[in-house]
Parts: C-alpha cells; structure tokens; sequence
C-alpha cells in the first residue's frame, strides 16, 4: 500500500511545507540580520568610495544649422566676381559649407576616439525631417570644461575649413588673373594684327595712286570706296591716314575692355578681408546641469539591495551548512 502524506495544498496552490519553508528562511535572515547589516554596511561603503572618486562625466550640448546667408556673403561676392557668367547660388554655397563642417566635424570626432586618452565627440541629427540640424554633444571631466571644450572644437573645425577656403579661393583668384591677362595679351595682340593688316592696305592703296598719279580725291563722295578702290582718294589724302593711323591707338572692342575691368575686379579680391562661417548656432555650447556619471542616488541604492542580497545568500548558506553538521 502506498503511504500517505500530511502534505495539505492551501487553496491559492501553496503546499504547507512551502509556506513553513519560506517562514524558516525570513526567521533565518531576520536571525542574521546583523550579519547581512555589515554586508550592506561594505558595500555602501564601497559604492560611496567609487561614486565620490569616480571620474565624473559631462555633457555639454550645441545645436547647430546652415550658415546663414550674411556668413557666406563675402564667399559669394568671390565666387560673382570670379566667374560673372555663373556664378554659384546662395543656398548652394551655404549646402557646401555645411558639408564641409560636417566631415571636419567627423574627421575630428574619429581622432579624439582614437587617441591615448580618448574624448568623446558625438554628433546626431536633430530631427529627421531637418537633416540640416545637428546636435552635437562632448563629455568632459566637469560642466565649465565640457562647455569650454566644445566651443573650442568647434571654433577650431570653422577655423580650419575657412583657411582651407581662403586658401582655394587665392588660388583661384591667382588662376584667374592670368587667364585673363592672357585673355587680354590675346585680344591686344589681335589688335595689332588689325592696325598693321590696316597700314599694310593704306599703304597698298598709296603705291597704286602714286603710281597713277592720282595726288587728289578722282571722288567728290567716297562713301562706296572699298580695300581694292582705296587709291582713288589720292596720294594725299592717304599719306595723312596712314600717318595719323600709326600714332593712332589700337582698334580694340567691347571684349577688351570687359576683360580688363573683370581683372581689375578680381585683383580687388586680394585686399579684401573675408569673413565665412561654416555654420550657424542655434544653440550655443550650455553649461550642462545634471552630471552624466556617477549616479550617486542610484548607486548608493544598489548598493543597499546588492548588499542585502550578498548578506542574506551567505546566513542561509551558513545555516545550511550549520545544520548539515548536526
């Protein structure tokens, strides 16, 4: 015959002996109390050494846009000057000095991760919506430092993006400006070709009337002469054309002096002093209030529960080991 339990379930699942048990295991904890007092008592102090002694971190946050187009004003004047016929537009150069920012922003970031001691330097688009808004963010040991900090990478990647600018932009001034002294040696020198092709036709027409004799206009209107009828306004007459054209100035058009006054401009680009930014803040590098770590409240609570949890593994084991000895 099988042999009966005393074993009686209770009406919400719980056997009597599991309620005995868990009445033994609080009477055992409550028994070792102070023991589990110190447990707590060490690991709260441990966890104030560490939350005190920690290193603290620090975030200071900026957001940051698209320069406006006040910033970019003098890049753009550049830009008219040196290539009037297509120049670049407004929202295309403030998109480019953007880009320009961000990917000195990245290559920056990817160095501090990167060093001996490395810094954090972090950067996420504000809004999906607005790609062009970034929150740019950089822990430091304290608030003042993180701020501080921050300001000064980000001065230093305008910084360095403008150099970069104003250097590009001298270059191009300089290419510039002998593409167009060129341009204007070209157009001279067609010039000079038009006066002496010109002399060489007066003087044609001076050999043949002197060779006819003609010393006076053969025509009272000398509208209808061409090239080849020229000597019929006399020997004379064409003697003083060809000494007033050769102390005339060269026959030179509207293209010439264009290009003359486009190298004026662009030589008037050396002495001015360019003002660009790379961005705009929307908001400047904050002072952060709440410290990113150590969390002391949470730690120290931890602690507490950690402690509690050690302290009352250990009595039960103790006392397990206790009553296995008996």
């Amino acid at each position: 015959m099988s042999k009966e339990t005393n074993v009686v379930v209770s009406s919400n699942g719980y056997t009597q002996s599991d309620q005995v048990d868990l009445i033994d295991i609080i009477q055992q904890v409550w028994a070792g109390k102070k023991t589990i007092a110190i447990f707590v008592g060490v690991c709260v102090v441990i966890a104030a050494l560490y939350a005190f002694l920690a290193p603290q971190k620090w975030s200071s946050v900026a957001i940051v846009t698209l320069p406006d187009s006040g910033q970019v004003v003098a890049y753009s004047q550049v830009e008219r000057v040196l290539y009037p016929d297509n120049p670049p537009k407004i929202d295309d150069i403030q998109t480019s000095l953007f880009s320009r920012f961000k990917g000195g922003l990245a290559a920056l970031s990817l160095q501090l991760q990167n060093q001996e001691k490395p810094e954090n330097l972090t950067s996420v688009v504000l809004n999906p919506e607005q790609p062009d808004q970034l929150k740019i963010s950089y822990t430091g040991a304290s608030a003042q430092a993180a701020k501080n900090t921050l300001d000064d990478y980000l001065k230093k990647i305008d910084s360095n993006i403008v150099t970069g600018i104003d250097s590009d932009l001298n270059l191009n001034i300089k290419s510039r400006s002998e593409d167009l002294k060129g341009t204007i040696s070209s157009l001279e020198k067609v010039a000079q070709e038009k006066k002496s092709n010109r002399l060489n036709i007066l003087n044609q027409a001076l050999l043949i009337a002197q060779h006819a004799n003609i010393d006076k206009p053969m025509l009272s209107n000398s509208t209808g002469l061409d090239d080849d009828t020229l000597f019929a306004v006399g020997s004379e007459a064409l003697n003083a054309m060809i000494a007033n054209y050769k102390n005339a100035p060269l026959p030179l058009d509207k293209d010439y002096y264009k290009t003359v006054q486009n190298l004026l401009s662009v030589q008037s680009l050396n002495d001015n002093k360019r003002i660009i930014s790379t961005f705009r803040y929307i908001m400047e590098p904050s002072i952060p209030v709440h410290r990113d770590s150590p969390k002391r409240a949470l730690i120290l609570v931890i602690s507490v529960l950690l402690g509690g949890i050690l302290g009352s593994t250990y009595v039960l084991i103790r006392n397990a080991f206790r009553a296995r000895a008996k």
